[in-house]
């Protein structure tokens, strides 16, 4: 029986003709639900659900109800939208079923789609689209979205992809990248993996110990990756720990307040990226406090800087909303020079799967490069740059 290999599955993707995927972008809504002009609901009324409502609303267009299994919303309104459980709506509904926009897509679900759209499917919905395809539709209002994007973009960067490709390390990484582009191009979800059992950042399966590592924590929010790293039990001389955000920067000395005694703990309020100066943060903190716009002006340094004046590290880690290029960037001379092991975020826009990659690779030729998928449906999905004395036995064995 014929096996695609890895290499074939992935020509065969990039070789779709442009025409196809434009047609797919724009028609798959209408296909799966008719037109907006037909009765239809969204499923899911939290932060994604009230986005897209707040765009439909303004476009002119309304959804009879929202559905949702959280019980507390339901009998509830939103922007004057009434809330059901999904039961209930199917069964007062009168006549055909309305179509669904499933909104339900985060990195806190514990669920994966297939098991969200299953029991609507039980109760006889039968014309389901997903938030995917509605940002496909009407991309100047919904795009991008995290590793959400025209599948158009992913084809015109077809030669990147397939240079990023050949740079991964093990088999594992290979089949994930590949799943990740295809999904990317088709949103099948069913082809994203459920979340790894290794831990994030710091298991061993992805890199070994250093007792005199000087740790980079970029992007520490409150201090929970700290807290992850002691979990690991992994050796460590000092931890470094950087937030921008004002109000997440309070919370982590908190925490880091509380472990004191147990090692070497300092915290940064400043972001990291490609120049020296201020830049502005969203106020509002939270674990998704993008750099680059908002109302918080905080201070910017790079990494090449710091090494002037702070112990340079020996591991980074790097999860700061999409800011994560220009971080590398910042540290270019670092990452050439003494090659740190570094675990970088790859999830927050469609292309850096691959861009990162590629950077980290010019940087620094000599990495060993693997993916690890640290939540379901592509949340949490961290590249591993690792020095060839930093790997783990089992992939040194390789």
């Amino acid at each position: 029986m014929y096996s695609e290999t890895f290499i074939q599955r992935l020509d065969r993707l990039l070789a779709e003709p442009l025409d196809e995927v434009r047609e797919r972008q724009t028609q798959t809504l209408d296909r799966l639900l008719g037109g907006l002009d037909q009765p239809f609901i969204m499923f899911g009324a939290g932060n994604l659900g009230r986005k897209a409502l707040a765009v439909l609303q303004a476009m002119g267009v309304k959804p009879e109800a929202f559905i949702d299994n959280n019980p507390v919303l339901w009998g509830t309104q939103i922007e004057q939208v009434p809330v059901f459980a999904p039961a209930a709506l199917a069964q007062q509904w009168q006549g055909p079923l309305p179509g669904v926009i499933a909104t339900i897509w985060c990195g806190e679900a514990s669920d994966r789609m297939v098991d969200r759209l299953d029991p609507l499917r039980a109760l006889g919905f039968e014309r389901i689209a997903l938030f995917g395809h509605l940002a496909w539709r009407y991309p100047q209002s919904f795009l991008p979205h995290y590793s959400l994007d025209l599948p158009e973009k992913v084809l015109a960067d077809a030669e990147r992809i397939r240079s990023a490709f050949g740079l991964l390390g093990d088999d594992e990484s290979r089949q994930l990248f590949i799943d990740h582009v295809e999904w990317r191009l088709f949103l099948d979800y069913d082809l994203l993996p459920p979340a790894a059992p290794q831990s994030i950042y710091f298991d061993r399966y992805f890199s070994n110990e250093n007792v005199d590592e000087v740790v980079y924590d970029i992007g520490a929010f409150n201090g929970d990756s700290v807290l992850g790293y002691l979990e690991s039990g992994r050796p460590f001389r000092e931890i470094h720990s950087f937030e921008p955000s004002s109000s997440n920067y309070q919370a982590l000395v908190k925490t880091l307040q509380r472990l004191q005694g147990h090692g070497s703990f300092h915290a940064h309020q400043m972001a990291v990226g490609d120049a020296c100066g201020e830049v502005l943060i969203e106020a509002q903190g939270g674990p998704a406090a993008r750099v680059g716009s908002g109302s918080e002006r905080v201070t910017v340094t790079t990494l090449d800087t710091l090494c002037g004046s702070v112990v340079p590290p020996t591991f980074i880690k790097i999860d700061i909303e999409g800011f994560e290029p220009q971080c590398l960037e910042g540290g270019r001379k670092l990452i050439s020079e003494r090659q740190p092991l570094i675990a970088v975020c790859v999830y927050h826009e469609q292309n850096h799967l691959w861009t990162i990659l590629l950077q980290l690779h010019a940087y620094q030729p000599g990495y060993n490069f693997r993916l690890g998928p640290h939540l379901a449906e592509g949340w949490d999905l961290v590249l591993y740059a690792v020095p060839h004395n930093r790997l783990p036995l089992h992939s040194a064995a390789e």
